[in-house]
C-alpha cells in the first residue's frame, strides 16, 4: 500500500519525526509536499474555495485540504488502489503492516476511509463492522480527524469532486457521509497518534475565533445534501444507536 505523508518543506524536524516512526517498521512512506494556503493571495484563495462569500476556513485549513485533496488526484491519476494519508505530526503507536495489509485486500472500489486515530474528543462507537487482520473495526458516524487514515480509490475519486473547489476541512467525515462520499470506519486501538512536541507548530489556525460562522456554513453544507442521503443518514443513526457507546479518549 501507498503512504503518503504531508509535510510543509521547511518542517524539516517533522519530516525526520515521521520518517523515523516508519523505519521503525520498515515502510518507507512518501513524502508529499503540503501546500501552505497562507502563502496564497487572497484572491487565489476565494479561486480555491467554495461560496467564498460565507466559506469560513481560514487559510491553513485551505491548504491542509488542498494536500488531502491533491493525493486523491494522484490516486485517481495513477488508479492507486488504497493510500495511508498521514500529517507530520504523527506518532506510531502500533504496528500498522498487518493492519494495512488486510485493507488493501478488500476491493478498492467501494468508497470506504479507515480511521487509525482517537483523535476527536468524543469518540462514537457502534457495534463492530468486522474484523480485518485481527483489528476490530467500528463504523463511525460522528468523527473527525484527518491525521493518519486510509482511504479506497472509490472514496478519493469522491472527495475529490466533492472538494473541487474546497467546501471542507478534509476531516469531517460526518459531513462526507452524509452526502454519501464514503463509509468510515474506526480501528478499535490506535495505530497513529499524535507527536505532542510537534503539534504546537500547526498550521490550522483561528478555529475557535471561527467557530460561530463554521457552525452556520456547516448547517448550510448539511443542507445542501439530498433528502434522500440525509434520510438514510438519519435511518442509519437510528439503526446503529442502541449499539452506540461514547467514549472519552486521549487526545
Amino acid at each position: 500500500m501507498r503512504i503518503f505523508v504531508i509535510n510543509l518543506p521547511q518542517s524539516r524536524e517533522r519530516r525526520e519525526n515521521i520518517l523515523g516512526e516508519f523505519a521503525r517498521f520498515d515502510l518507507e512512506p512518501e513524502i508529499f509536499p503540503a501546500v501552505d494556503g497562507r502563502e496564497l493571495s487572497p484572491d487565489r484563495l476565494r479561486e480555491l474555495i467554495y461560496r467564498p462569500e460565507v466559506n469560513p476556513l481560514t487559510p491553513g485549513e485551505i491548504g491542509c485540504a488542498l494536500s488531502h485533496r491533491t493525493i486523491y488526484e494522484k490516486m485517481r491519476d495513477e488508479n492507486i488502489p488504497f493510500a495511508f494519508i498521514l500529517e507530520d505530526d504523527s506518532v506510531l503507536r502500533l504496528d500498522p503492516r498487518p493492519l494495512l495489509a488486510g485493507i488493501a485486500a478488500r476491493p478498492p472500489d467501494r468508497p470506504e476511509s479507515f480511521l487509525l486515530t482517537h483523535r476527536n474528543n468524543l469518540y462514537v462507537k457502534s457495534r463492530p463492522a468486522g474484523e480485518i487482520a485481527g483489528e476490530k473495526m467500528y463504523r463511525i458516524l460522528n468523527c473527525y480527524g484527518a491525521n493518519g487514515y486510509v482511504i479506497s480509490r472509490a472514496a478519493a475519486k469522491n472527495l475529490l469532486a466533492f472538494q473541487t473547489p474546497v467546501r471542507l476541512a478534509p476531516d469531517v467525515w460526518k459531513l462526507f457521509q452524509l452526502h454519501g462520499l464514503c463509509a468510515v470506519a474506526a480501528s478499535e486501538r490506535e495505530y497513529v497518534g499524535l507527536g505532542e512536541s510537534l503539534a504546537g507548530e500547526s498550521g490550522i489556525e483561528g478555529r475557535l475565533e471561527n467557530l460561530p460562522r463554521m457552525g452556520r456554513y456547516l448547517r448550510t453544507i448539511r443542507r445542501e445534501a439530498p433528502l434522500s442521503r440525509r434520510l438514510a443518514y438519519c435511518l442509519e443513526k437510528i439503526l446503529i444507536r442502541p449499539f452506540q457507546t461514547l467514549e472519552r479518549t486521549k487526545g
